[in-house]
């Protein structure tokens, strides 16, 4: 394969999966700079990978787990410096103001995500990491039970396990 194809190929996986590892991402670390960054430096660590991977067809099953070592490297140097000095965490997102139908339905758009990111937040990182790739990452259970390298029984039964307590937590908070 000569170095045009390649790049071809690298740009036909990235327009493929970009989506799908950016909101997958998003949700796991909850800050979309620090997503962007970590969707960059796996599509560029992809690319200069790429002439080593010999099985195409496993290339998302290779992007997933570079991002899921690219997001615990995140949090493990996130622990790193919270011990070291206390951050106060602001809400980066904004609102675009146009029409006051379109600010309220984008207020309540982002106090809906708000909410879902708190119940995500309080269910345990096992089922959270399982939940986000099926619905965000849309991968099968076969490909999460390789991806993870767990029997897809246990996948199932994860997911299960975070859908129920996402119901509870938010059934619990629309009662309030």
């Amino acid at each position: 394969m000569n170095k045009f194809e390649q790049i071809i190929d690298f740009t036909l996986c990235y327009n493929k999966y970009k989506a799908k590892v950016f909101n997958f991402t998003l949700k796991m670390v909850n800050d979309r700079d620090i997503a962007e960054d970590i969707v960059q430096d796996v599509f560029l660590k992809l690319y200069v990978n790429f002439p080593l991977i010999k099985n195409k067809n496993s290339i998302i099953f290779w992007i997933f787990k570079t991002t899921r070592n690219l997001i615990y490297t995140y949090y493990r140097e996130k622990q790193k410096l919270e011990k070291l000095i206390s951050i106060e965490d602001e809400d980066g997102e904004t609102i675009e103001i146009g029409s006051n139908e379109d600010l309220l339905q984008n207020y309540e758009l982002k106090e809906l995500k708000q909410i879902v990111q708190i119940a995500l937040e309080k269910i345990p990182v096992e089922q959270k990491e399982i939940f986000l790739l099926k619905e965000y990452g849309e991968l099968s259970y076969k490909e999460i039970a390789q991806l993870l390298n767990i029997d897809e029984e246990l996948v199932k039964g994860r997911l299960f396990k975070a859908r129920n307590k996402l119901i509870k937590i938010l059934a619990k908070r629309i009662n309030e």
